[in-house]
């Protein structure tokens, strides 16, 4: 049997690798990757806001979804967002990270209100719908995809030139493969601009 992971650790810290008795036949970081040119490089800009986080209720896990609403979907953050978006990102193949269903379609709202093709795609959509919006955004007629807890995983785009992490990622592994989402190596590609 062989296994294949890019996150090998769990968030339920189970030890997968019992199953292939720790026989690991290779290993590389994310870095070395980059380095050796199978991933494409990142700039990675930390932008602040002012929300106090420590207002939203957090159970141990995750913060509380309609508290993260009521503090984030604001005027003065949207702002911000596409603010920095045109300044660092515009009109790259964008993937943006929400805090709910709410959040994303929300942020695509505001991204068209700029004249920059946006959707949202979450779990609310009809296979047939969320099958249609991701056409959509492979053959380029949308340029910034907006998602819930979907995408962190199992899709490949590799022409996606920008990242916005627009909610608090309360675990490295969720944010490692939400990063590995632009990573991927394409035409012309020569690096991936991360905006968190």
């Amino acid at each position: 049997m062989l296994g294949l992971t890019a996150t090998p650790e769990r968030t339920d810290r189970k030890d997968i690798l019992q199953f292939l008795e720790h026989n690991t036949i290779y290993s590389i970081s994310t870095s070395e990757a980059i380095n050796r040119g199978f991933l494409v490089p990142f700039t990675y800009y930390g932008l602040y806001d002012n929300i106090d986080y420590s207002n939203i209720r957090h159970n141990g896990f995750r913060y509380d979804v309609d508290d993260l609403e009521k503090s984030l979907i604001i005027p003065g953050r949207n702002k911000a967002i596409i603010d920095k978006y045109i300044e660092f990102a515009s009109l790259k193949k964008t993937i943006g990270f929400c805090v709910s269903i709410k959040h994303a379609e929300r942020i695509a709202e505001l991204f068209n209100s700029h004249d920059i093709p946006s959707i949202a795609i979450h779990s609310n959509l009809s296979q047939e719908e969320r099958a249609k919006r991701i056409r959509m955004y492979e053959s380029g007629n949308i340029c910034c995809v907006f998602v819930r807890d979907i995408f962190n995983e199992g899709v490949d785009f590799p022409e996606t030139g920008a990242l916005l992490f627009l909610r608090p990622t309360e675990s490295r592994i969720v944010f490692q493969q939400q990063l590995g989402r632009g990573l991927r190596l394409s035409a012309g590609k020569s690096n991936v601009v991360i905006l968190d």
